[in-house]
């Protein structure tokens, strides 16, 4: 479902509907590519290192999900800290996820 059809103004078959479809299926394969260079190394490193930002007393990741747990996650700041500190599991989670599929027929 992946392949590139290209779609060619006034033809039959170039509604909005496949020309939107088709620029789904454009983006999709982007991204994918774009997980598939990403060096594993890369990934952990970056949430070793700005995932887990700061050390002590605790990684703030953490502090961030106890208070979305909580319910006292709800200054702006906050948020932001999450999604900074967020960002980078949720990559690495996309890269495994990649990987994973692509090795399953």
């Amino acid at each position: 479902w992946l392949e590139y059809r290209p779609v060619t103004p006034g033809v039959a078959g170039s509604s909005p509907v496949n020309r939107a479809t088709s620029s789904v299926r454009d983006t999709t394969a982007i991204m994918g590519s774009l997980l598939d260079r990403l060096p594993l190394w890369a990934v952990a490193l970056l949430c070793a290192t700005l995932g887990l930002a700061p050390f002590r007393p605790e990684p703030h990741i953490l502090e961030k999900l106890r208070m979305l747990v909580s319910g006292t996650l709800v200054r702006a700041v906050d948020w932001f800290d999450l999604a900074l500190h967020g960002l980078p599991w949720l990559l690495l989670l996309a890269v495994l996820a990649r990987r994973v599929s692509r090795k399953t027929p």
